[in-house]
C-alpha cells in the first residue's frame, strides 16, 4: 500500500498530473453544482440529490488535493450513484 501511495504522489508531482488533479476538481465541482441545480426541480427525494451532490465536491476536492486509490474509488462511485439516484427520484 505505501508503494501505491508513493506512485499516486510521484504521479501527482509532474505537469501532465496537475493538469489532471485540476481537471478531476473542476469536473467535480461542476458535476456536484448540477446535481444540486437538479435537487431543486425534483420533487421527491431531493434530500438524496443535495447529499450527494455535496458529497460530491467534497470527494472531488479531497481526490484532487492529495490522490490516493481509496480517494479517487469514493469518487468514481459518486458519480457512478447519481444516474442510480436520478432514477428513483
Amino acid at each position: 500500500m505505501t508503494t501505491l501511495n508513493l506512485a499516486l504522489r510521484a504521479w501527482a508531482t509532474h505537469p501532465f498530473g496537475m493538469a489532471a488533479r485540476v481537471a478531476i476538481a473542476v469536473f467535480g465541482s461542476v458535476t456536484a453544482t448540477l446535481v444540486l441545480m437538479t435537487a431543486a426541480v425534483v420533487s421527491s427525494g431531493s434530500w438524496a440529490l443535495v447529499v450527494l451532490g455535496a458529497g460530491l465536491a467534497a470527494c472531488s476536492v479531497r481526490a484532487a488535493r492529495v490522490p490516493s486509490v481509496s480517494r479517487l474509488a469514493l469518487l468514481a462511485a459518486a458519480l457512478l450513484a447519481i444516474p442510480l439516484l436520478l432514477q428513483i427520484s
